[in-house]
């Protein structure tokens, strides 16, 4: 009883201690998630990095174009309430349009997000169908959606069709194809990969574009041929004139293993980082890798034509203007070039290795050798020129493993090598071709041209230059025949 008495005397108090200590719970939270969260260390969740728009909003019905509507998701993993803006990176030019939680806009200050809540954007495209201009359509659509919290920024990608075009998203060729010129282009995104056994024709006048780091991969069999008139033409997707001649905006024609009896004729390749490059395919005389003719290859940001181990045949073609070779023969090789022009001059590089050149030693960073293999080639009736005061022809040769015949002959070279002007060479040494104008891409020989009338008649023939007209009966050197 007397027990009883002292805790019954003493519940009140304990009662209104429970009370408080409730209350200033209940309190400070309250005030805890009713505060904003500053930390300069804190972000928000973003549920999408990229967001693809990867159907053709072209050839809609009505005047408005449409679009399919997609979805973000942000969220704040918080116990306080945190704020961040939100704006497109177009702006309201942009050609993608947002809504905000319910909000429609284009910028987006300070919107609040509750304690682990959150909230959707809702992302559309509104290309216009009728306006296929690139500097207000282009092929590809791009922008982005830019995210400040808390000073801390981040940002998700919008990409979505722009033109109309026939599109290949990371897709691969599996029965054998034809791309004809039907009016619109084709458009790779990421890549478009030919399938052994399998064979892609490209006929003459059609435009293929390529987004940035996306290839033409062939395992199967490539048929390009274009005309004189009509060229085949593979470039970037940006079309604007300030784009017109920079490289590195794809990535370029990759060939591997098992392919062979690949050609391209008639073609102008650009702005991309290799034109062509056989990746240790090693063919045969009967079945080279690649046949290249009467094609331009430009402004690459590495490589023009590039082989290791390979055969590649080039004749009356044109390799100009890249970050590293206009031609490259590595680990060895079959490699026969005729009647064509290798030059890089001083449009956008700046280069210490020649612009042309041909190895059989595999060497590691220390220099030291690694592995020598078979080669075997035949270089007549080119021109090698560029900025270099040098040498713009390089090799790395062990002469026991040249396979004969091999021949470097009638060619006007710039070097400094006396292996070219030994002799019995029929090589002119550092004389000026005399480009009409190399910086805007033009190789026809000048009047006064050293390598005119100097080059020799070849067997099997060849008749005519890159631009289908007749070779004199004492051939000009390169890929143009002079018509003064």
């Amino acid at each position: 009883f007397p027990l009883y008495t002292r805790l019954h005397r003493h519940m009140p108090s304990l009662y209104t201690y429970s009370l408080i200590v409730f209350g200033l719970y209940a309190f400070f939270s309250s005030c805890q998630k009713d505060t904003f969260n500053t930390d300069s260390g804190s972000q928000i969740i973003i549920n999408r990095d990229t967001l693809w728009f990867d159907t053709v909003f072209t050839k809609v019905n009505g005047t408005t174009p449409k679009s399919v509507n997609k979805q973000i998701l942000i969220f704040n993993p918080y116990d306080q309430r945190i704020k961040t803006s939100i704006r497109l990176g177009g702006g309201d030019q942009s050609h993608f349009r947002l809504n905000v939680d319910g909000e429609p806009g284009s910028s987006f200050t300070d919107i609040e997000l509750f304690p682990n809540d959150s909230i959707f954007i809702f992302v559309e495209v509104h290309p216009n169908p009728n306006n296929n201009s690139p500097d207000f359509n282009p092929l590809i659509i791009r922008d982005s959606i830019l995210f400040n919290t808390n000073g801390n920024k981040s940002k998700t990608m919008l990409i979505g069709w722009g033109q109309d075009a026939h599109y290949i998203f990371r897709d691969s060729i599996e029965v054998d194809t034809t791309w004809a010129n039907d009016k619109l282009p084709i458009v790779v995104y990421g890549y478009c990969y030919v399938k052994p056994n399998v064979k892609l024709n490209i006929e003459a006048g059609m435009n293929i574009h390529f987004a940035p780091r996306s290839w033409l991969f062939v395992e199967g069999t490539l048929a390009m041929k274009g005309s004189k008139d009509k060229p085949v033409m593979m470039q970037g997707d940006r079309l604007q004139p300030s784009w017109e001649e920079k490289s590195g905006q794809w990535g370029g024609i990759w060939i591997s293993h098992p392919s062979h009896s690949n050609t391209i004729e008639h073609a102008l390749i650009k702005n991309g980082t290799v034109g062509v490059y056989c990746d240790s395919v090693p063919g045969d005389l009967s079945k080279p890798n690649v046949t290249i003719q009467k094609t331009m290859i430009r402004n690459m940001r590495f490589d023009g034509i590039s082989g290791k181990g390979s055969t590649i045949h080039v004749e009356n073609s044109v390799s100009s203007n890249c970050g590293r070779f206009t031609f490259l023969g590595a680990n060895g090789g079959n490699y026969t070039v005729l009647n064509s022009t290798f030059y890089t001059g001083g449009r956008d590089f700046f280069r210490q290795e020649p612009t042309f050149a041909y190895l059989n030693r595999r060497r590691d960073e220390f220099g030291s050798i690694l592995e020598t293999y078979d080669i075997q080639f035949k270089f007549i009736n080119n021109i090698i020129d560029g900025i270099l005061k040098d040498s713009e022809i390089g090799e790395d040769i062990d002469y026991s493993k040249v396979i004969t015949p091999s021949v470097v002959d009638y060619n006007l070279l710039k070097t400094n090598k006396s292996i070219y002007s030994s002799t019995g060479s029929n090589n002119i040494i550092n004389q000026n071709p005399l480009f009409k104008d190399a910086y805007n891409y033009n190789f026809d020989l000048d009047t006064l041209s050293a390598a005119k009338d100097l080059g020799v008649r070849l067997t099997p023939d060849i008749s005519d230059d890159f631009l289908d007209r007749p070779r004199l009966n004492t051939p000009d050197i390169g890929a143009f025949e002079s018509q003064y």
